[in-house]
């Protein structure tokens, strides 16, 4: 048997697999877009319907004029998404740098201890977390969920950002020294913009992890107006007694949106910091 039919072979298998793959990921969000759409009778009726008898836009508007929603959860979780990406970005780059670019006792020993946080479950932390916010004066303060959501991610920044550090040549770094730059001035001018690919990967990460956090803000967080959308999403579900599926799928359609525009815009960006990091001999 020759290559040519096990080379075609294996080429239709992967192609399947792909093709299998994307479909399971891709039918539930468009179910999900296909039930924002029906009306309440529709959304709820069985055998279910997969394209709505008639299209009813106002899903997409009830939700932010009801008091148990309403446009501020939205708002918060941008807030909430931007000040852990800034935080985020700024601690892991100083971490990253340090533990790529300094030799000290213990370095291997707390960079693993570092990682090590980052598995631990997330459930085992909770009483924890609770007395330590109650007692901080952190509790049901976006400072405090920031906070939170920064330092969860600091171990996977330092990994991802140390990792592209030590890729880049310090020879560099020396140069910009001997002219008279300070230790953060070459990093700020020369070695950042040659690991924009890993900033702008975590960037990503860390405005996705915030995004749809759930758990921690549910416990953390008692006022309603600074719940993010995950948590009034849940809370809006309860007050209502019973599952408004149109509803809550028009809520999650508006949610996967600041995503996808992300994905769009970074993806750009990857490419150019890929390009312009690339290093000539």
């Amino acid at each position: 048997m020759g290559r040519g039919p096990v080379r075609k072979g294996w080429k239709v298998f992967t192609y399947s697999v792909l093709i299998a793959y994307s479909l399971f990921c891709l039918v539930p969000l468009l179910w999900v877009f296909s039930t924002s759409l029906k009306s309440k009778a529709e959304a709820q009726a069985f055998p279910p319907t997969l394209w709505p008898h008639s299209l009813h836009l106002e899903n997409y508007l009830i939700p932010f004029q009801s008091r148990q929603f309403g446009p501020f959860p939205f708002l918060n979780s941008v807030i909430y998404a931007l000040g852990t990406v800034l935080l985020t970005l700024i601690l892991t780059t100083l971490s990253g740098f340090a533990f790529s670019r300094y030799r000290f006792r213990g370095r291997q020993l707390l960079f693993l201890l570092i990682l090590f946080l980052d598995m631990m479950p997330g459930v085992a932390k909770l009483v924890p977390l609770y007395i330590l916010y109650v007692r901080y004066g952190l509790y049901d303060s976006r400072l405090g969920i920031v906070l939170l959501f920064t330092v969860m991610l600091v171990p996977l920044g330092t990994w991802i950002m140390k990792g592209y550090f030590d890729r880049i040549p310090r020879e560099l770094e020396e140069c910009a020294l001997i002219d008279g730059t300070t230790r953060l001035g070459s990093l700020r001018h020369v070695t950042l913009p040659l690991a924009a690919p890993g900033l702008g990967a975590l960037a990503v990460i860390a405005f996705m992890d915030a995004w749809n956090h759930f758990t921690y803000p549910l416990i953390l967080l008692s006022s309603q107006d600074r719940v993010p959308y995950t948590v009034a999403i849940y809370n809006f579900v309860g007050d209502y007694g019973r599952v408004e599926w149109h509803i809550v799928s028009a809520v999650s359609v508006i949610s996967v949106l600041p995503l996808v525009a992300l994905f769009v815009v970074f993806q750009r960006t990857l490419v150019s910091g890929l390009t312009g990091g690339a290093l000539k001999g």
